[in-house]
């Protein structure tokens, strides 16, 4: 029972990100209306700055983290972040084949809103950013919980400034978020017992490795 368990909570998980995924398809009016309402030409070189900024704190917060935790031997920590990195890394692959699949054009090449858009064949749903941005934070929140108060709020702030930019809708955004939470979730969920394993076969490697104090 519990085996079944483990496996039906990910794929629910998966087919609610994949109805996510295909009822927004399309550019639903609400999106694009907040999307003119957002954008601001004036705006979209700040929204292109504080993107990079957020995603390379995440990505910073991320690796130190995951150090720090291999430093003070939190072992199931520690594994729960290496398997939430991998985990991250390939639903972001996932995102790039149906990011190339769908081929929707970027609003900022439709409205002409800002002048660094990406080029037409750069598309636009979902924004890659956010996958990575909220797979990050799940793997953060998911190893250590407490992480979830400074590791979301930055996830949103990516996805916002992503629309600031220009370069997205905000529906883009919203099914970035909804694929990188859910689906590092599902994955992490999956495998939860293949890591309390190896957290316990290293916690014993490590139990024996002598201190050099």
């Amino acid at each position: 029972m519990g085996k079944t368990r483990q496996i039906v909570g990910p794929v629910l998980i998966w087919l609610l990100v994949a109805a996510v995924i295909g009822a927004l398809i399309e550019v639903p009016p609400w999106s694009a209306e907040l999307y003119e309402t957002m954008t601001i030409e004036s705006l979209g070189d700040t929204g292109y700055i504080a993107s990079t900024v957020v995603m390379l704190a995440l990505v910073i917060v991320y690796l130190g983290t995951l150090v720090r935790t291999w430093v003070t031997k939190d072992n199931i920590p520690f594994v729960r972040l290496v398997f939430g990195g991998v985990a991250t890394t390939l639903v972001y692959v996932i995102n790039v084949f149906l990011k190339d699949g769908y081929g929707n054009v970027r609003p900022c090449n439709v409205y002409e809103t800002v002048s660094n858009c990406p080029p037409l064949e750069d598309f636009s749903y979902p924004s890659n950013h956010t996958v990575i941005a909220f797979g990050l934070a799940m793997g953060l929140a998911f190893a250590l919980p407490w992480m979830a108060y400074l590791a979301f709020p930055l996830a949103i702030l990516e996805g916002v400034s992503r629309v600031l930019a220009g370069h997205h809708y905000p529906h883009d955004v919203l099914v970035g978020a909804a694929l990188g939470t859910l689906g590092v979730l599902g994955a992490l969920l999956m495998f939860v017992k293949v890591q309390s394993s190896m957290a316990a076969k290293l916690s014993v490697s490590r139990s024996k490795t002598p201190s050099n104090s």
